[in-house]
């Protein structure tokens, strides 16, 4: 049951679709093809919308919507997948068209050989714009107080908390969610601290990074500060929810040191030596009081990986020492005097995917030649639609089991879908994930599914998606059963949905559709610096986020489109990302190469 038959296809008896076939069998999927761009183009949406969603970015403006941030979970919790499954589905195509090596060598054209030229060209900008508006954003705080506070505007700030509700003084601003006493203290002022203290500011207010205003006094060396904290009640011997707490603070690695002060300031130490000098004195300090209560402390390792976060110490113990590994220092390479972690540092931005894809190109070529060999193809297109559909369920689940964990305190993850992964090296449980929907679609070419029985039930399994799963998603969160089956069904239900949708309404070409086809990828690829760059220059404006979300689109989306038709669309830009010709008939953006012989496909 569940078997795609040949009575079951839309134009009557058609046969599974085999590799090697020729002529007209394996003719555009336009509803996928528009699935493929709109999920590009929503990936433009969610990071313009990034910036006002509270979600950690490269530019956090302090006015921000809680529907921005509904939003941009809910895109990311299903964009992506979509977007691997239709690739998938394409790659299948291509290995059945051209073969396993023309389908390689048609990769290596579109995605790796665009991938190693941004590398080269794309990420170093993107850095750039980032390094000058994450300086600006954090020099600039556009809360009142805090910025009395960085003038050390003693009167001014008295005024505030005068006129300001009770709650003014530990109410935290948006970027790093610092309370007023934290900002004093990272600011190195203490005037503003022992100011905020005396009007009974909480010293163990911790922020989004784990930090508090003891672990920062001691990472900047500054004794007198810690001093001031403690005689107010700040507990030195208390961690936050990450592991952290002064002692450790005190020997953190300088070049993490200059990284926490540089985003939260937007400037680096000036004179580390005296920094260093600072923190022998606090160092001295703390060691008096925990011996004062018969505690010998024993100086942290330089290489010692974070302590496990609550949620990660109950989870069975090999999965605590996967995540410990990820959270380890194993995968650093050291150039120079710079440290870089190849599994954890954001090298990729988000050009990730096509690292990803790249690699799962590979594998798909591989898992063909040994499918062929051992005659496992007709196994594998036997297996009926629906129970594929539940294997692929059951994997997803499996997977979501290690998403959204805070196993490492500078990890970005998100409540809903995937964690990310932007290393040189991909996160194993991540680029798995993904794997899941990349070859479920290469599967799904196989069974020739003309009638879309995958999403017949759109109608129904779109609204149960966003009005049933995604709201249960915040009201779980915390739950590691129910939450990631929920998080799985949201998934798939959004994906399926979209696919259905996708064949009712656009199964014939159109032209709109496929110059957004064509242009998407241009778009999301030079995307990036630029609508980081408009949301820096809106960081000043006085203006609601919604406005503002909308005026970063409205400035981005027409620059991007006119460059990809002055400088891309008919040029030798435009032939590497699509092929031969700007306007194709519907066997193009597969490969330019002529089709293989019956006799010598290789899938």
């Amino acid at each position: 049951m569940g078997k795609i038959h040949e009575s079951e296809t839309a134009k009557g008896p058609r046969a599974l679709a085999q590799p090697g076939q020729l002529g007209g069998k394996f003719g555009r999927r336009h509803d996928l093809d528009a699935l493929r761009a709109i999920a590009m183009l929503l990936g433009i949406c969610l990071h313009a919308m990034a910036a006002y969603s509270g979600m950690p970015w490269v530019v956090m403006d302090n006015h921000q919507n809680e529907t921005l941030e509904k939003a941009t979970s809910f895109i990311h919790g299903f964009r992506m997948q979509l977007f691997f499954l239709v690739s998938g589905f394409f790659t299948a195509m291509l290995s059945a068209r051209y073969g396993a090596l023309g389908m390689i060598r048609n990769r290596a054209a579109r995605i790796l050989l665009p991938f190693l030229i941004c590398l080269l060209t794309l990420i170093p900008l993107i850095m750039v714009v980032n390094v000058l508006a994450v300086t600006a954003n954090a020099s600039h705080p556009q809360d009142p107080l805090f910025r009395a506070i960085q003038q050390d505007d003693a009167e001014c700030v008295m005024g505030l908390l005068e006129k300001g509700s009770p709650s003014l003084l530990e109410e935290t601003e948006k970027r790093l969610r610092m309370t007023p006493l934290t900002w004093a203290v990272i600011c190195e002022s203490e005037p503003m601290t022992s100011l905020l203290l005396e009007r009974g500011a909480n010293p163990m207010a911790v922020s989004r990074s784990g930090e508090n205003p003891l672990t920062l006094a001691s990472m900047l060396g500054r004794l007198g500060l810690l001093k001031l904290l403690v005689e107010k009640g700040g507990d030195p011997f208390q961690a936050t929810s990450t592991g952290n707490n002064p002692w450790k603070a005190a020997h953190q690695n300088p070049d993490e040191t200059r990284t926490v002060v540089w985003l939260a300031r937007g400037k680096t130490p000036e004179d580390m030596a005296a920094l260093e000098q600072g923190r022998v004195a606090v160092v001295g300090y703390l060691d008096r009081l925990f011996r004062s209560r018969g505690i010998t402390p024993d100086p942290p390792r330089a290489t010692a990986a974070p302590e496990a976060t609550k949620e990660v110490e109950n989870l069975p113990g090999w999965m605590q020492g996967y995540f410990a590994w990820l959270a380890s220092d194993q995968m650093v390479v050291n150039i120079g005097v710079l440290g870089i972690n190849l599994l954890q540092e954001n090298l990729l931005d988000h050009l990730w995917f096509l690292w990803f894809l790249w690699w799962l190109c590979l594998i798909h070529a591989g898992l063909g030649w040994i499918g062929r060999f051992a005659s496992l193809g007709t196994a594998r297109e036997n297996i009926g639609l629906y129970p594929g559909l539940v294997v692929a369920l059951a994997l997803t689940w499996a997977l979501q089991f290690f998403m959204n964990l805070d196993y490492y305190p500078r990890t970005l993850n998100f409540p809903v879908g995937p964690d990310y992964s932007s290393g040189l090296i991909p996160k194993p449980h991540v680029i798995l994930y993904y794997a899941v929907f990349f070859f479920f679609g290469s599967w799904y070419f196989r069974l020739g599914d003309h009638a879309c029985r995958l999403g017949r039930l759109w109608w129904c399994a779109l609204p149960v998606a966003a009005c049933g799963a995604f709201p249960l998603l915040f009201v779980t969160v915390g739950d590691r059963f129910t939450n990631p089956l929920l998080q799985t069904l949201f998934t798939w239900l959004m994906v399926v949905g979209a696919i259905g949708l996708a064949h009712r309404f656009f199964t014939i070409e159109s032209r709109w559709f496929r110059y957004l086809a064509d242009s998407s990828y241009w778009l999301y690829l030079m995307h990036f610096p630029l609508v980081v760059f408009v949301q820096w220059q809106l960081f000043y404006l006085p203006l609601p986020a919604l406005v503002k979300a909308a005026l970063v689109l409205a400035v981005a989306v027409p620059v991007l489109l006119g460059s990809y038709e002055l400088l891309v669309r008919h040029t030798v830009v435009g032939r590497l990302l699509n092929g031969k010709n700007p306007v194709r008939n519907q066997d193009s953006n597969l490969t330019d190469m002529p089709l293989i012989k019956q006799g010598h496909r290789m899938v």
